[in-house]
């Protein structure tokens, strides 16, 4: 399959102003005998461990993997995200992650400091390019299948979770949003991309999302291989104007139930955080 993106995780600007915004291509490809940190740029993410202990940015960007939970696909050089079901948790959450946070001031590991996140006002992009690998198959029927790829994270809400979800028999997966107010109050959007007549996303299939928040304005846009695109929009509540706001991907298993061997997995193959965002 072509890259879907034109770009690479590598090339950064000076931090001086907080600003990830991609310069050109790199020809750089992506090898299977790599540690992550030598394929993606990935110094301004820490990474959460399914045991909920986080790997700081030194650390990550030091060859850091971990077998089975965050390696380097040898046969495509992808970024690989597993995590079991049944597994640690951080505060105020019921289930696992292997999944990046943000952290946009790599001199410092305090992920509360102003430096490492932004607010809605300075906008926020977050790109990336991923398959599905697997998903759970095990444990309660609303729980099972259930996997988050793609977050914005306030202070203690969600503006945003990008959901992935495909139950047993079905042949492809559906792609919704997740919202939250600031109490905490949530709704799911429609299928931003439907399983329903055949369509929906196969597991090994390879997509692209974009998510950007700008002041209140929330957008959602996945890209597929064959050329289509799928858009949902929304405005999410003006009390988060302000307030911090921080981006995550990877894998955060929805299902805390079931066989202890079973897990969700995902690949990928380019990942941008961009903030503040300039148009």
């Amino acid at each position: 399959m072509p890259d879907l993106f034109s770009w690479r995780a590598r090339a950064l600007p000076s931090f001086a102003v907080l600003c990830l915004i991609l310069a050109a291509p790199v020809a750089l490809a992506l090898s299977g005998s790599r540690a992550p940190s030598e394929n993606f740029d990935l110094r301004r993410w820490k990474l959460t461990l399914p045991s909920a202990e986080d790997i700081d940015p030194y650390q990550l960007n030091s060859g850091y993997s971990y077998y089975g939970v965050f390696f380097t696909d040898p046969r495509t050089g992808g970024m690989v995200f597993r995590c079991p079901n049944r597994a640690g948790t951080t505060a105020n959450s019921s289930y696992s992650r292997t999944e990046l946070r943000g952290m946009l001031d790599p001199y410092n590991s305090n992920a509360k400091a102003a430096s490492n996140n932004w607010t809605p006002e300075q906008g926020g992009w977050l790109k990336a390019d991923l398959r599905v690998d697997r998903v759970s198959t095990t444990g309660y029927s609303d729980k099972v299948g259930r996997v988050v790829l793609g977050q914005i994270h306030g202070p203690y809400t969600e503006p945003l979770r990008l959901h992935y979800t495909k139950k047993p028999g079905e042949r492809t997966g559906r792609i919704y949003a997740a919202t939250e107010t600031v109490g905490g109050t949530g709704r799911h959007s429609p299928d931003i991309v439907s399983n329903a007549n055949g369509g929906g996303i196969a597991l090994g299939e390879r997509f692209r999302y974009s998510i950007k928040l700008v002041n209140t304005r929330l957008d959602v846009l996945i890209y597929r291989a064959d050329g289509r695109i799928h858009r949902w929009s929304t405005y999410i509540d003006s009390r988060y104007r302000g307030l911090p706001q921080y981006f995550k991907a990877g894998v955060y298993n929805q299902n805390n139930t079931g066989d202890g061997s079973d897990y969700a997995q995902a690949t990928f193959f380019a990942l941008q955080q961009v903030s503040p965002y300039r148009p």
